[in-house]
């Protein structure tokens, strides 16, 4: 799929919009991530505090073939409308696209995190994967622990379908619950 095949209504809210992944963003990316404080690396096992300018290029690099190539994942880059300047990333990680059954994942940056950027780019990306995608099932996994993302997705008007009881282990060697929950409006 090429990013331009997505209607410009779905990428784009009041205060921000969703770019195509580029390795042009690679450095405000490593910043992003080398800011990164214990809320990022208590439930994002890949910040583990050493990745690279290098990493943030492969990373972009992967996510700009994966797109190209419909497969894994659709990342989105996070762009505050009023400054330009990126936030965080959202994905639509491929699940099934028979189904369709995609799931979201996103991380912000600590200046960005309390905003409602991560509220309003789900919002986007769950109405883009219903919308576009004509999605049958709507993902966002979360560690019990991890009341923020508890809050978006509930606030999103996705419903807690299940709980995985230790589930995961994250950076700190804490044993956690997986929270799966589900968005109900996606086309049956």
């Amino acid at each position: 799929m090429r990013f331009s095949d997505i209607p410009a209504a779905l990428l784009r809210s009041t205060h921000l919009q969703l770019a195509a992944p580029t390795i042009d963003k690679a450095e405000q990316m490593h910043r992003l991530i080398q800011d990164f404080t214990q809320p990022h690396t208590d439930f994002l096992v890949w910040a583990n505090g050493r990745n690279s300018l290098e990493d943030a290029r492969a990373n972009l690099q992967t996510a700009v073939d994966n797109f190209n190539a419909d497969q894994n994942e659709y990342k989105f880059l996070i762009i505050d409308n009023s400054c330009d300047a990126l936030v965080g990333c959202i994905s639509l990680f491929i699940r099934d696209l028979r189904i369709p059954h995609l799931e979201i994942g996103y991380w912000i940056g600590t200046d960005s995190m309390g905003k409602g950027y991560a509220s309003e780019a789900c919002a986007l990306v769950r109405d883009l994967a219903v919308e576009f995608f004509n999605a049958k099932r709507i993902d966002l996994t979360t560690a019990r622990r991890n009341t923020r993302s508890i809050n978006v997705a509930e606030r999103c008007g996705f419903e807690c379908e299940a709980v995985l009881s230790n589930a995961r282990v994250d950076n700190a060697g804490v044993v956690d619950d997986t929270c799966v929950y589900v968005f109900k409006g996606a086309s049956r």
